[in-house]
């Protein structure tokens, strides 16, 4: 199956709104999220045979990245797309010139850390109570960095 990559525009506003709303229990709002397929942030659209199936979002403070978002479609989970985009994305960022790249995942999220955590990042510390939770409660935010290779 034939994987590609578009920049993240406003134009394909749609296709990112669809994924977010599939992949996220609280998805951020669509101001926010239209918001960020505009500078300062950047990403890319993930296609398998011409159909989205994932996403990423970065914001670039000169070498520092932050990602903002990434996801992949649930039904398309479990099967490497996760691997492969987090992948693109880090290669996108090394030709940007970042140096580091940071970002913040839910607690229970054991498989996205899992994956950060084979693709080298670093558990840096916790934000207690970051994430709405279910039923009214708070979840922790787990902190971690990767620190990119020059060149």
């Amino acid at each position: 199956m034939a994987v590609t990559y578009q920049a993240a525009s406003p134009q394909r506003f749609n296709a990112f709104w669809a994924l977010e709303t599939k992949c996220h229990p609280q998805p951020w709002s669509e101001s926010n999220l239209y918001s960020c397929l505009m500078k300062p942030y950047w990403g890319e659209l993930m296609l398998q045979d011409g159909k989205p199936v994932g996403f990423y979002l970065f914001q670039q403070v000169l070498d520092e990245l932050t990602l903002v978002n990434i996801c992949v479609d649930p039904a398309q989970q479990g099967n490497g797309l996760g691997g492969q985009l987090l992948t693109q994305a880090l290669a996108q960022a090394q030709q940007r010139q970042a140096a580091v790249c940071f970002l913040e995942v839910r607690a229970s999220n054991a498989a996205a850390i899992g994956l950060y955590q084979k693709t080298g990042f670093n558990q840096d510390s916790l934000r207690k109570g970051y994430y709405p939770g279910a039923n009214g409660g708070r979840e922790d935010a787990v902190l971690m960095s990767l620190q990119l290779p020059s060149g």
